[in-house]
Order: C-alpha cells, then structure tokens, then sequence
C-alpha cells in the first residue's frame, strides 16, 4: 500500500512539473523575476526573490528603482531592499506607469457623485524614488459631466495624460471631450459627433483629432 502510495505521489509530482512551463526575465541587473504557469490548472504566478509578491510584471523605472505590482497596490522597490513601498502612497489610488519616461502618475478622486466616478482628480507625477514633480487638479468642464474613467485615457509620445468627459445623464448621448493640463492650465476639446460611450475611449478618432498618435492606458 505504502508503495503504491509513494509511487502515485511521484507520478503526480512528475506531471505537474511536465504540465509546467518557467519563464524568467531579468528587468534589472539586481532585479530576477520568474514566472511558473502551471498549464494543467490555467493559473500562474510570479516570484521575486525578495520579501515581496508580485502579482504582475515587474517595470524597470531607472537603473536603481522597479515598479512591481502586488496584492496591496502598485510598489516601488529600490536597489538593495528587500520591501518595497506603496508608490502611490494609498491603495485606493489608480497607478499608471510611464516606463519611458521613468516616473509613476497617481490619480485619486477629489469629487465625484461615486467613489469610483470623478468629475475632479488630483493627478501627481511621481520620479522613481517617490518625489513629486507634477501636481496638479483635473475637472471636467460643468457640473453635468464626469470622466470616463478615474484616471488617466490616453499618453501621448511626450508622455502628456490625457482624459475622457462625458455627460453624467446616460439617457442623452455622451458628447465625449477630451480634457488635459498644459502650462499648469486646463484644455479641453469636443469629440468628433456621434461617438458612444465606448468609443469615447478608443485612441484612433482622438488621434486623428488632435493630429498626434494616442495611446490607451
């Protein structure tokens, strides 16, 4: 009995590791993630040799600082520590990392008739070691109206955010606009007529638009 037991343990264990598949990608020099999709069950996760769980990619942010994702929210980690910090400084905040250009942009809802649902945002930029070189107040442009969503829509090639107005009321139609910050003042411009709800939020009349290529986050 004992045989048999032992024996199935080991064929089990054997299929596991043939139903497994090990990718490993270094961001940084000092910085190794590996990830292990077990196949069979359709699930992975990823490890990083430190004391910290990613649940996603880890970004190089300089040759010092990464970004990684984890279960409390996105973390910075620098070179040398075994723990990283909340980079954003609340889990409750949206993150959005601009990898090229090395920072971190934060948005939190400042009003809005919903937790989740912003008519203002306080969007700060932050450098890889957490200092804040933008900060600044986003609102749409009346009170009838709220953003697409409660963070930034788009980046364009200078890593400018952009974001998505419509009306508040869904039973009219949208009359999408799309709202950014340039000089510390706010620009908006209406969308083209005619968009939806959900293509407000697509980058290709947007681009056209604003005679530039947009990027959806």
């Amino acid at each position: 009995m004992n045989k048999r037991l032992t024996t199935l343990c080991i064929a089990l264990a054997l299929s596991l590791l043939a139903c497994s598949e090990v990718t490993q990608t270094e961001p940084l020099p000092w910085l190794r993630v590996k990830k292990t999709q077990h196949q069979q069950f359709g699930v992975g996760f990823w490890w990083v040799k430190v004391d910290e769980v990613a649940t996603g990619n880890a970004v190089a942010l300089d040759a010092n600082h990464a970004a990684i994702s984890t279960a409390q929210g996105l973390k910075l980690l620098a070179r040398g520590e075994s723990v990283g910090t909340l980079a954003c400084g609340s889990p409750r905040s949206a993150p959005a990392i601009v990898a090229a250009a090395g920072v971190i942009d934060c948005f939190d809802v400042v009003a809005g008739p919903a937790a989740a649902i912003a008519s203002q945002m306080r969007w700060r930029r932050l450098s890889s070691t957490g200092e804040a070189l933008v900060v600044e107040k986003v609102s749409v442009e009346s009170p009838s109206r709220i953003f697409a969503r409660a963070m930034v829509t788009f980046y364009d090639a200078g890593h400018q955010p952009y974001f998505v107005s419509m009306n508040a009321d869904s039973a009219v139609a949208p009359e999408c606009a799309l709202v950014w910050i340039a000089g510390g003042e706010l620009r908006s411009v209406p969308g083209p007529a005619g968009l939806t709800r959900g293509q407000c939020s697509d980058a290709e009349p947007w681009s056209k638009l604003m005679k530039r290529k947009l990027r959806h986050v």
